[in-house]
């Protein structure tokens, strides 16, 4: 058998040197690990680590691109992705006024809406769910219910009723490893589900002691090749379940409720990932994944509700944690240790909230990036400098951070409570670059059998339509048959092909 390689590392799913509009967006299913372009989830991942590896320059000025005003407050966290295959971003949020709204993202223009029984707070998910090649957008409602809606239409594809209001976020990802992707959601009635992506049928649900505020994470955190499923409760306790059977493999119990959505990374470099989440016991806490036993924890002065964030912020190699506090004040954490690097007061009363990293200023580092509860969003440096901050749409809820037309800079879409709208900020001309940020790199040579990599990483093997074939940990991956093939290794993406 021969291998050649025919093109070394390409921004297909997550990302290497060079963003565009082909290689860098929608796909099947919410990437693992960081966005590119797009934002399909709460969190921008199934690890909800909030990153955005797409570049912008927003240094010069920004101004608000477009605006959509809705029946009522909107405080979901806006979904990015191209749902009607037309090659053109769009923007999908729900509101108390009922609706799912499905927006053009070049124009803000309304493509489709969806009404359910009750308020949607939820923040969509989008992701191919019953492998059709058509996006598909899944969402839960205080009506107790989590809809699937055809994305070039929002035609209802099926629709599952909980025991209880479902405020939280829906997270989409192959938990059992079967090919079909999946969707998993917490509900009021104390209980984690997980339903399968095509009729939306139930494959498991696990009861906690309280309600499930809390939107679940996926990631395989005990690296044994099976994703697994972590979220917290209302019961002051976080869970963390295997994907396939939603058994319970540890729980953590805090001093008070967990509404936080935890964030999934590898904080301290050690190869097992680690489960990041706040409390209202004023603290966040670092976990470890494979057996949920504290790393570290840090107390700020007042509830931790805010979900966090995770990466290298400063490039100095060593994973961060970003997260706010009900005390008005933004976080910033060594990830192996969880000493401050930095914090930064914001107006009282305001609430940082749904962090977001992104490369948008020529200075060092990535930026963080802050929606408040009020009527600001805060753009911060990676040393904890306020660079700007912006109130496009008055009182404002929450943030997501992608390419919505498709210029290949990313913008920061916005919602609000005070005044009931979806707002682009963009900045003006083309001034971005589209590179990428690359991190952590994978070396690699092809052998006789296979690909050897030069560590032990969790990896994912493609085929050439991008149909999951394998996945797992370990430094060399075994292929044998024929064909094209894409490899995903954490931060890079290797396509080659087998003769």
């Amino acid at each position: 058998m021969k291998w050649k390689m025919c093109i070394g590392l390409l921004a297909l799913i997550i990302f290497s040197n060079v963003a565009n509009a082909q290689s860098c967006g929608w796909t099947p299913i919410p990437p693992a690990n960081s966005a590119c372009g797009t934002w399909q989830m709460y969190g921008g991942s199934q690890k909800h680590t909030g990153i955005q590896r797409m570049k912008a320059n927003m240094s010069s000025g920004r101004f608000v691109k477009w605006s959509y005003t809705t029946g009522n407050w909107v405080w979901s966290s806006p979904a990015i992705g191209d749902i009607n295959n037309d090659g053109i971003p769009d923007v999908v949020v729900g509101s108390w006024d009922k609706k799912i709204y499905a927006l053009r993202g070049d124009n803000g223009n309304l493509l489709w809406s969806y009404t359910t029984g009750d308020a949607v707070l939820s923040s969509p998910a989008i992701g191919d769910i019953n492998n059709d090649g058509i996006p598909d957008v899944v969402v839960g409602s205080k009506d107790s219910k989590i809809y699937a809606l055809r994305g070039d239409d929002g035609s209802l594809l099926w629709s599952y009723t909980t025991g209880g209001w479902v405020e939280t976020s829906p997270a989409i990802g192959d938990i059992n490893n079967d090919g079909i992707p999946d969707v998993v959601v917490g509900s009021g009635n104390h209980k984690i589900y997980a339903l399968k992506g095509t009729d939306g049928s139930l494959l498991w649900s696990y009861t906690t002691g309280f309600l499930v505020l809390s939107s679940p994470a996926i990631g395989d955190i005990n690296n044994d090749g099976i994703p697994d499923v972590v979220v917290g409760s209302w019961d002051k306790k976080i869970y963390a379940l295997r994907g396939d059977n939603g058994s319970l493999l540890w729980s953590y119990t805090t001093g008070d409720a967990v509404l936080s959505s935890p964030a999934i990374g590898d904080i301290n470099n050690d190869g097992i990932p680690d489960v990041v989440v706040g409390s209202d016991d004023y603290k966040i806490y670092a976990l470890r994944g494979d057996n949920g036993s504290l790393l570290w924890s840090y107390t700020t002065g007042n509830y931790f509700r805010s979900s966090p964030a995770i990466g290298d912020i400063n490039n100095d190699e060593i994973p961060d944690v970003v997260v706010g506090s009900w005390d008005s004040k933004i976080y910033a954490l060594r990830g192996d240790n969880g000493s401050l690097l930095w914090s930064v007061s914001l107006p009282s009363q305001y609430w940082p909230d749904g962090i977001k990293l992104a490369d948008i200023d020529p200075s060092p580092g990535l930026e963080v990036i802050a929606s408040t509860g009020h009527d600001r969003v805060y753009v911060i440096s990676s040393n904890g400098a306020v660079l700007w901050s912006m109130a496009p749409v008055g009182q404002m809820r929450n943030s997501s951070v992608g390419d919505v037309d498709g210029d290949n800079c990313v913008e920061i879409v916005v919602t609000g409570e005070g005044t009931p709208m979806v707002a682009v900020i963009d900045a003006p001309g083309s001034n971005c670059s589209a590179e990428i940020r690359e991190t952590n790199k994978i070396n690699y040579q092809i052998e006789k059998n296979g690909i050897k990599l030069n560590r032990a990483v969790n990896y994912e093997l493609f085929s050439a339509n991008g149909r999951l074939i394998k996945k797992g940990y370990g430094d060399f991956i075994n292929i044998k048959n024929k064909g094209i093939y894409f490899l995903k290794a954490e931060s890079e993406v290797l396509k080659f092909v087998v003769k």
